[in-house]
């Protein structure tokens, strides 16, 4: 199934919907205001589905991702030299994230095969994101899109 994710110019406090493939609005990101580190919720029908929390003070970006107030994944950004490397331990097993240089394209792998691709729109005023999903849990697929998101934004902000 695709989904696409836009994401706010200004974000001071970002809250959205993330749509399907007929622009009908499918999961709701609640992003947590005056935290310190990311911290959203996944919400579908108003009913949470996941809670994702970053892990502060280390080098490298760490995430939690709860569901019903259990540590289900720990997502872990690797050092690379030109690629971005993100490592996923969950409750489905190992996953890992791989983009370009430019981190316009994405792909999530389970073992060998890609669950999930994910397209950055070039010439977009803001972060819009297509995401192909193949797997049977998309609410957890979109909770690690929105993290890649968070990395970019993070890796963006520091070369300025």
């Amino acid at each position: 199934m695709k989904y696409y994710m836009k994401s706010k110019v200004f974000k001071l406090k970002e809250d959205f919907w993330i749509k399907n493939q007929y622009e009908e609005d499918a999961f709701f990101v609640d992003n947590k205001f005056l935290t310190f580190g990311l911290q959203f919720d996944i919400q579908r029908n108003n009913q949470v589905l996941y809670f994702v929390k970053e892990t502060i003070l280390k080098f490298l970006s760490n995430y939690e991702i709860f569901e019903n107030n259990n540590v289900v994944a720990k997502v872990n950004q690797k050092l690379t030299f030109l690629k971005t490397k993100v490592e996923v331990n969950s409750k489905y097993g190992e996953f890992r994230i791989e983009g370009s240089i430019f981190e316009y394209n994405y792909k999530i792998y389970k073992g060998p095969k890609v669950v999930a691709k994910i397209e950055k729109e070039m010439f977009a005023f803001s972060d819009n994101y297509t995401v192909d999903i193949d797997f049977e849990d998309e609410a957890f697929i979109l909770a690690l899109v929105v993290i890649i998101d968070n990395i970019r934004d993070k890796r963006r902000s520091a070369a300025n």
